[in-house]
């Protein structure tokens, strides 16, 4: 079976679950992030879903806020109540408007609570692109029609959503795996990509059988050499001669093993 990157540690939102809802909603709540998240194959995040503090019950976004500040759990997290179950979405509660001065194109004042009703399918995707900073929880708020700049308690008129099929974009996602001389075959010349008739030699597949037993989507790439790769523990996996990196898709439909939730999540 070809080397594929391995998954490293992935962040862990906690999410109080403040809806009273049945354990079919949970479940599909679940089954939504889930599809997003890529999370039997190619996971980008973890939540972790818990009953909230008694204090937390009824209380606003910002008074959860404030107590999660005082008890030193400062990053963002999440809340799943009745408004985000309507819209089959989750809140993302990142700050308060004073954490990240000067933001005064953006807030009245330091106590607007930065946070944004999220389709809960989309939500791993828009944490990796707050994370690598492609885009900010402010421009996307612009998107869903708020106008700056907020308020206390501004209102969000719609839901955050990219309007992507996540059932199709399943079939989009990329590996990059390390084929060793026995495990890829190059391409003989002559064959035809539209409009272009590549030489021999100059694109590389995987062996019939591997892709299938590794869950790849097969395909013919552009080979590069490959060279060490650095384990998530800090070891060099090395490689014999000849081995080449290939970017392939992976097979959603390929049985993957159940995704695992995190210790203590619902």
């Amino acid at each position: 079976m070809v080397f594929q990157v391995p998954t490293g540690n992935l962040d862990v939102l906690t999410c109080y679950l403040l809806a009273n809802i049945s354990q079919d909603e949970l479940q599909a709540f679940k089954a939504a992030f889930e599809l997003g998240n890529f999370a039997q194959f190619s996971p980008m995040l973890k939540i972790r879903i818990v009953r909230p503090p008694e204090d937390y019950i009824g209380q606003s976004h910002e008074y959860i806020r404030r107590k999660e500040d005082e008890a030193g759990r400062e990053r963002a997290f999440l809340i799943l109540d009745d408004k985000a179950m309507e819209n089959d979405a989750v809140w993302y509660i990142s700050y308060f408007a004073d954490v990240q001065p000067p933001e005064d194109q953006w807030a009245v004042n330091k106590e607007v609570l930065w946070k944004m009703l999220i389709r809960t399918d989309k939500l791993a995707t828009v944490y990796v692109n707050y994370s690598i900073g492609n885009t900010s929880l402010q421009e996307d708020l612009g998107n869903c029609g708020v106008e700056f700049p907020v308020k206390e308690g501004y209102e969000q008129p719609k839901v955050f959503d990219y309007k992507t099929d996540m059932h199709k974009a399943q079939y989009s996602q990329p590996t990059w795996v390390r084929a060793e001389p026995h495990e890829y075959e190059l391409n003989k010349g002559g064959e035809e990509f539209g409009t272009y008739v590549a030489s021999p030699n100059t694109l590389a597949r995987l062996k019939d059988g591997i892709a299938e037993e590794s869950g790849i989507l097969n395909d013919w790439v552009t080979p590069y050499p490959a060279g060490p790769f650095r384990m998530p523990d800090g070891t060099k996996k090395e490689f014999p001669e000849g081995t080449m990196v290939l970017q392939l898709k992976l097979n959603p439909d390929f049985p993957w093993p159940p995704f695992k939730w995190p210790n203590g999540s619902l």
